[in-house]
């Protein structure tokens, strides 16, 4: 007798219309999400928000030295006689300046220019001999007074004093961090209350007071409880203001 070999027959069902109509229907939905959310993201990112912002900053400084410039002149019938009379009057002014505390590499004196006196004054006969000096004195407090006394020792005309301070580039670099500073707590506020989180500066301009000035203010209380210079030689503001623009997303 043979032997039988046995034989199995599988029963298989074809996937119904149905079914395969709800997978692609299915596919379609989350592609269609899918899109959509590609498409937003690709709009948030290139459609930036574009603000600009101006910040300022500043520093109260006290005068550390005062910039005084002056005017020689002499006049004789001869020009030789005028250029070493003037000449004298200023080496006589360098030894009064440097007898002032002021050091001698704070003095400095043009070349002297000599003109026939009627090109200056009308009907003025022979010639006049003039030079120019000017000093820095660290005694800023004590200028008035030293004006007083350009005259005295025959100065013609003495300059309104220009004060300035030591570490102009620090001083200044500091105005601009606080300058900065500023900048940005606007620009977080004007961020923070549109949705935009990520920020990125585009471009930064800026504008700055002058470093020297000629006048100051009276220090208030604490700073002049504080630093004693600032208490006698008063102080005036270095300003810095930034304008940045910022792409935020």
């Amino acid at each position: 007798m043979e032997p039988v070999t046995p034989s199995f027959t599988a029963n298989v069902q074809p996937e119904t219309p149905k079914k395969m109509a709800g997978l692609s229907l299915q596919k379609v939905f989350l592609g269609a999400i899918l899109f959509f959310l590609l498409l937003g993201i690709w709009m948030y990112v290139s459609s930036p928000l574009l603000i600009t912002v101006t910040g300022s900053g500043e520093v109260s400084v006290p005068a550390t030295n005062a910039t005084l410039s002056l005017t020689l002149t002499a006049n004789d019938s001869s020009i030789s006689t005028a250029v070493s009379s003037v000449q004298s009057k200023a080496d006589a002014m360098r030894t009064f300046l440097k007898s002032k505390g002021v050091a001698e590499g704070d003095i400095a004196q043009s070349q002297v220019t000599a003109l026939p006196a009627g090109l200056i004054t009308a009907g003025a006969t022979g010639f006049q001999a003039t030079v120019s000096m000017a000093a820095k004195t660290k005694n800023v407090s004590n200028v008035p007074g030293l004006v007083t006394d350009l005259y005295i020792n025959g100065a013609l005309v003495v300059s309104q004093p220009l004060l300035s301070v030591e570490n102009q580039d620090l001083l200044s670099q500091q105005a601009l961090d606080s300058a900065m500073v500023d900048a940005r707590a606007q620009a977080g506020k004007i961020g923070n209350s549109n949705w935009k989180f990520i920020r990125k500066i585009v471009s930064i301009n800026q504008v700055s007071s002058p470093t020297t000035s000629t006048s100051t203010t009276k220090a208030d209380a604490v700073t002049s409880a504080t630093n004693t210079t600032a208490a006698t030689n008063g102080v005036f503001k270095i300003v810095k203001a930034v304008s940045v623009t910022y792409k935020m997303w």
